[in-house]
C-alpha cells in the first residue's frame, strides 16, 4: 500500500459563548485542520492539528514531496523525514508529524479491521470517563446567552451539555 495523496482542509467550530482563561478570554472559535492521506488501495486515514488556515494547509501539501508514494505503515520512517532532529529544531513539525501519524494509523485499523487502540498494544479500559473540559465563559456578545460565572452555573452547564456523569462522578 502507497501514500496517493495528502489533502489538508481548515474547520472552525463556533463557541456559544467566549471561553474565559487566565489569558482573558478565548477569541469564539475553535480553529483546526482535518488531514486526509489517501492510498493507493482507496483507503483515507484522517488526522487532526491545532490551528489552521492558507499556512496549514501549505504545510501539508508541502509534505507530499516527503511521502507521496511510501508505506503509511512505515510511521518511523516518516517521523524521520519529517521531524528529524535537525528538521524540527525551530518549527512544528511535531504538530504536523502527529496529524499525518494519526490519519496512517487511521489507514492500517482501516485495513487490518481493527481499532486504532490494538496496533497501540489495546485499550486499558472500555470508557474514558472524562473527555472534555469545563471552562468559564462570558455572555455571549450578541445574545447575552450562555454565561458560566459561578460554580453551580458550571455544574448545570456540564449537565445539561452531557458531561452529567462526570458532575455526579465528582460531586
Amino acid at each position: 500500500m502507497k501514500i496517493t495523496n495528502i489533502k489538508a482542509t481548515t474547520v472552525t467550530v463556533p463557541l456559544e459563548a467566549p471561553l474565559r482563561h487566565a489569558n482573558g478570554c478565548h477569541w469564539g472559535r475553535f480553529v483546526r485542520t482535518i488531514v486526509e492521506v489517501e492510498t493507493d488501495e482507496g483507503i483515507t486515514g484522517l488526522g487532526e492539528m491545532g490551528g489552521g488556515g492558507e499556512s496549514a494547509e501549505a504545510v501539508f501539501r508541502a509534505m507530499k514531496t516527503y511521502l507521496v508514494g511510501r508505506d503509511p505503515a512505515r510511521i518511523e520512517e516518516m517521523r524521520f523525514l519529517i521531524s528529524n532532529p535537525t528538521a524540527s529544531l525551530y518549527n512544528n513539525r511535531t504538530q504536523i508529524l502527529a496529524a499525518l501519524e494519526f490519519a496512517c494509523l487511521d489507514i492500517l485499523g482501516q485495513k487490518w479491521n481493527v481499532p486504532v487502540s490494538e496496533i497501540l498494544g489495546g485499550r486499558l479500559q472500555e470508557r474514558v470517563p472524562f473527555a472534555s473540559y469545563l471552562f468559564f465563559r462570558y455572555p455571549n456578545p450578541k445574545t447575552g446567552a450562555g454565561e458560566v460565572r459561578t460554580v453551580e452555573q458550571l455544574v448545570a452547564h456540564a449537565r445539561v451539555n452531557g458531561a452529567g456523569d462526570l458532575v455526579r462522578a465528582t460531586n
